[in-house]
């Protein structure tokens, strides 16, 4: 029922107007920002971390802006499985271009949630064959709707659950392996300061550029202020004489981070701040 539902809301949206459709997305950030106080308490212990500096009347402004930019992206997300996203809407430069044409090999790709990351499946498609990593749903009606969302040709969709072999197997086959690496990564991970603070990362970028020695890149598709993103890509480089793994992981992952951390100070009301992203006792 679920997916029947959300097949609808699809099609009524694609009829819409795409700057109609992203108000209405403005206006159920909205809703959410209301109705979900307890994201609310992890987006300030979050924000407040990453400016000490500013006012909880400061703060709560940003929270109240990314709670609008989600809402606009997932009504996009939506409306996309009905719909093409235009040209027009979207800008890459030469350099960004260039990688996904010139580069036949398989190519690790560092990216995070902020700005629209689900546009980066549409986008890279167009020019290269490219493995997106997804978590799966709880509901299953859900999933498969959020598979049918993703499912563009050139695309192969990977659970993150057991994946580790496909991961490896899309770069052999010369793909664009997509990986969202700024979420808590827990013990699994490996320690990097984030805004002054250890925090988990995932260590698959590194662990893959230990095995392959593929090219990594890394790049953010940004909202501006005319609704149209911009997404611009570039190589992160690694020093050749670095031959341990875990001293490869950690400095992939100071990289990263390094570019994060400045996308982020940039663009706050875009970046997915509900996540318990530090040690779990500051959440408390």
């Amino acid at each position: 029922m679920l997916y029947l539902l959300l097949n609808i809301f699809s099609i009524f949206l694609a009829i819409l107007p795409r700057s109609i459709a992203l108000y209405l997305g403005k206006f159920f950030g909205l809703t959410l920002y209301f109705l979900l106080p307890i994201r609310k308490k992890v987006a300030y212990i979050n924000l407040k971390i990453v400016f000490p500096e500013k006012s909880k009347k400061q703060i709560n402004q940003i929270i109240k802006k990314s709670y609008m930019h989600y809402g606009m992206i997932m009504i996009e997300f939506i409306r996309n499985v009905s719909t093409t996203i235009k040209k027009q809407y979207y800008s890459i430069n030469n350099q960004t271009e260039e990688i996904l044409t010139k580069e036949k090999s398989g190519l690790i790709f560092m990216t995070a949630h902020i700005g629209n990351w689900e546009m980066l499946i549409p986008i890279i498609s167009q020019y290269k064959k490219m493995a997106a990593i997804v978590r799966t749903q709880n509901n299953s009606s859900g999933d498969k709707f959020f598979y049918k969302a993703r499912n563009y040709n050139n695309v192969e969709i990977i659970s993150k659950k057991g994946s580790k072999k496909k991961m490896l197997k899309s770069l052999y086959n010369n793909s664009v392996l997509t990986l969202a690496t700024d979420q808590n990564a827990k013990d699994k991970g490996i320690m990097i300061d984030f805004f002054g603070k250890p925090a988990s990362f995932p260590k698959g970028a590194g662990h893959f550029y230990y095995l392959t020695k593929s090219k990594i890149i890394i790049g953010f598709c940004i909202l501006d202020k005319k609704m149209n993103y911009t997404f611009n890509l570039e190589y992160l480089e690694i020093e050749d004489n670095i031959e341990q793994k875990e001293d490869i992981i950690v400095k992939v992952n100071e990289r990263y981070v390094n570019k994060l951390e400045k996308i982020i100070l940039k663009y706050p009301e875009q970046y997915f701040w509900f996540h318990k992203k530090w040690d779990k006792n500051i959440y408390v």
